[in-house]
């Protein structure tokens, strides 16, 4: 994965004609792409504009901003520059389409936003398209599994060099800082995509003793102090100590497609209670992996961890501050770093082969810390494959510390 990796024209065209079938099925006559993320994915490009696909007619990349790059990155048979939204809607007056019901990205277009969108096709019914979006993008093709093997093996290293470089008086800043210089040398984009609403979460976090186990407005089970109000997750000012777990907990994304993955690191022994309860996350580990392969129902994987952790005498710690649990485990991984599918509670997705996500069972506890473990996983004809490939043990540090 060097240089600018462009997305094949046959890719681009496959996942056109996969939105069109969602379109026919829905009743719709077309949908509008306007989101980064789904931009990306449907023309290989996120210069400013839509993308409008109609049922029966070619799909059209309007752009704003800047045409010329669009042309260059994108496979979609038709790009036209435009000046704003009223290009649109002449291109289509002109054409004589009429347009009953269309499409929006209604969970993640801001109001303003589809307002103004929306006047492109005045006599239209708007119905949100997001959902099926969704769907088609969790499945991956070999593509963009290679890509994202890749990122897992990227990360996999970064994550060996953290255990040389962590000693005691190491503030978590400049840890991240060290594993963060090395990952964007390596082609890092240091751009994490989150579809949720308020939820960005930064390039990941290095987090530390008690401050692990702070909790946050980050829908996670762990988020540490951070380094102000204004970002109160990830990294803080907390310098590293003896016998207490660390977390390193971050994200590789390379060619538009990230992977996710978190080890437990310590210098010298944990507390015994520590101790415990990661080898009960790496039990919940096994547990959901056994399960993984196709036609597994994601919200049944999760129950089956949970499980397993129910059992034990820190069941209140799991997946977060007792009070704050999370009603998940797992998260797709892919363009964004929440895509389907969910190991989440009443979930019903049916994993298919292609779909990719990472499982992060952990336990938080209060004044002390947090442990745990987080590989990205694919789902192959037979299983999986794991994308994160690094010892699952927590991962002793001798505390010398390189520069």
């Amino acid at each position: 994965m060097n240089g600018y990796v462009l997305t094949p024209r046959e890719e681009i065209l496959s996942r056109l004609e996969k939105l069109r079938e969602k379109i026919r099925e829905a009743n719709l006559d077309a949908a509008v792409v306007i989101q980064n993320a789904d931009l990306f994915y449907f023309t290989g490009s996120i210069q400013q504009g839509l993308l409008v696909v109609p049922a029966d007619e070619e799909p059209v990349y309007f752009v704003r901003r800047a045409f010329e790059r669009a042309v260059e990155e994108s496979s979609v048979p038709s790009i036209i520059k435009i000046g704003g939204p009223n290009d649109v809607l002449s291109y289509y007056e002109g054409k004589g389409v009429p347009f009953r019901k269309v499409g929006f990205e209604l969970d993640v277009l801001p109001v303003a936003s589809f307002e103004r969108f929306r006047r492109i096709f005045p006599s239209a019914k708007t119905e949100d398209i997001s959902a099926s979006i969704r769907e088609i993008r969790s499945v991956k093709s070999p593509f963009e599994a290679s890509i994202l093997k890749e990122c897992g093996r990227k990360l996999a290293v970064l994550l060996d060099t953290a255990r040389r470089k962590i000693r005691p008086g190491l503030t978590e800043m400049a840890l991240q800082g060290m594993l963060q210089a090395e990952a964007i040398s390596g082609g890092h984009t240091s751009v994490i995509p989150m579809r949720a609403f308020n939820q960005s979460v930064g390039l990941g976090c290095v987090i530390s003793g008690e401050d692990a186990a702070l909790t946050s407005f980050s829908d996670t089970p762990t988020t540490g102090k951070g380094l102000c109000p204004c970002v109160p997750f990830g990294h803080g000012y907390r310098a590293i100590g003896s016998s207490e777990p660390i977390i390193v907990d971050l994200a590789w994304a390379q060619g538009g497609y990230l992977v996710d993955m978190a080890r437990t690191y310590s210098i010298g022994d944990l507390p015994g209670k520590l101790e415990e309860a990661y080898r009960i996350s790496q039990e919940v580990m096994r547990t959901i992996e056994a399960g993984i392969r196709p036609g597994a129902v994601t919200g049944e994987l999760y129950e089956t961890g949970l499980a397993v952790a129910g059992r034990t005498r820190f069941a209140a710690n799991f997946m977060g501050e007792p009070g704050y649990n999370t009603k998940f485990i797992g998260h797709g991984v892919g363009i964004e770093l929440d895509e389907m599918p969910f190991i989440a509670k009443g979930m019903r997705t049916v994993l298919a082969p292609g779909m990719t996500f990472a499982l992060e069972p952990k336990f938080v506890f209060p004044g002390e810390g947090a442990v745990g473990i987080e590989n990205s996983y694919l789902v192959t004809h037979d299983g999986f494959e794991k994308l994160t490939q690094l010892s699952e043990d927590i991962i002793r540090c001798d505390g010398q510390g390189e520069e």
